[in-house]
């Protein structure tokens, strides 16, 4: 199928257009040219292929068969290209147009069937009220109001992975990948891609919004990495709808909020719909710290809205290497999709 008929088929319609520009930067670190081309085409197929994304259906869609499905299988689970340089370019890419507000940390829950595929486990998911077996994946995004582009996605693997050889050898698991709590692996997706980069990236506070997230670890690690922070821990006693508290370093007790600044807000009027926050941006404005908090349900709304349907929850290969491949990519479709979506909404 030829762009053009893609554009006609698709609701990312506009977003096709965009890609030759966007992806020229990104895949310089991709050493072959079938690589390089593979990737435009694998990027047109998230954008274009309606429902699932699966390498199957996207083949369809771009009017091969068997031999491209092979292809774009190959192409994320056994091929050999670096994710994370193609992250650093998006980053860059992203920041340069639209400046950040604040790196935002949360979490991306895929329930999948069978125990097979990389990094499943069973996990209590919130809203389900029980236990299902899922991939559990970690994505920073960079938010500036209302808009939110995915730039890093860690993959949290537990011992029953990391510590199983036939397992990491099956799903290509590296060999220095060690078993994560949630928290810590928020903060090494953050790490990971902004640790090493000598000051390139906006110097935001980093919010961490996890289910169930260690406070007291999370606080230790990011002052560790000396990261400004708001890190979301669990609900307390309910405030009034529209509420604002703030409570300075030494005027409470709570043993996991020691040197920092306590901020609850309640955004909605729902029984359930405070928020507590941990941070150390003691002297910023009251109102400037709400906006903040809003950045992680920004980022709820953009991966319910565009991420999510780009097929970020659909990856159908076994590999650890194949599933940060894909994620890439979608983060890719995603920055084609904000760059042809107009301004954003208020």
């Amino acid at each position: 199928m030829t762009s053009a008929a893609l554009r006609g088929a698709s609701g990312y319609l506009p977003a096709v257009d965009a890609l030759p520009s966007l992806c020229a930067p990104l895949v310089a670190s991709l050493t072959r040219s079938d690589q390089r081309e593979r990737f435009t085409q694998y990027v047109e197929g998230l954008l274009a292929t309606p429902g699932r994304r699966s390498f199957r259906n996207m083949a369809a869609r771009l009017g091969g068969g068997p031999t491209l499905e092979q292809r774009l299988h190959h192409f994320v689970s056994c091929s050999t290209w670096d994710w994370l340089p193609v992250r650093r370019a998006l980053a860059a890419h992203v920041t340069a147009s639209v400046p950040p507000d604040a790196w935002v940390l949360r979490p991306v829950i895929a329930p999948k069937e069978g125990d097979n595929i990389v990094g499943v486990h069973r996990r209590h998911v919130p809203g389900l009220g029980h236990q299902v077996n899922v991939q559990y994946g970690i994505g920073l995004w960079a938010v500036s109001g209302t808009r939110c582009h995915p730039v890093n996605w860690r993959l949290l693997l537990p011992r029953s992975w990391t510590d199983d050889p036939v397992r990491r050898a099956r799903t290509s698991i590296p060999g220095g990948s060690r078993p994560e709590t949630p928290t810590e692996c928020a903060i090494g997706a953050f790490l990971e891609l902004m640790g090493e980069a000598g000051g390139q990236w906006p110097d935001r506070p980093v919010v961490l919004a996890l289910h169930g997230v260690d406070a007291a670890a999370a606080v230790r690690m990011l002052r560790a990495a000396r990261l400004r922070f708001l890190v979301q821990v669990d609900r307390t006693d309910p405030l009034a709808p529209g509420a604002l508290e703030l409570r300075r370093p030494g005027e409470g007790a709570d043993p996991w909020a020691a040197g920092t600044t306590v901020v609850r807000v309640r955004p909605g009027a729902g029984p359930s719909s405070d928020e507590v926050w941990l941070t150390d941006l003691a002297d910023t404005d009251p109102v400037a710290l709400a906006a903040l908090t809003a950045s992680a349900r920004a980022v709820d709304a953009s991966f319910a809205r565009v991420t999510d349907p780009l097929g970020a929850r659909d990856f159908t290969g076994r590999t650890f290497d194949g599933w940060n491949r894909h994620m890439t990519l979608v983060s890719v479709a995603h920055a084609a999709w904000e760059a042809t979506a107009g301004p954003p909404r208020p």
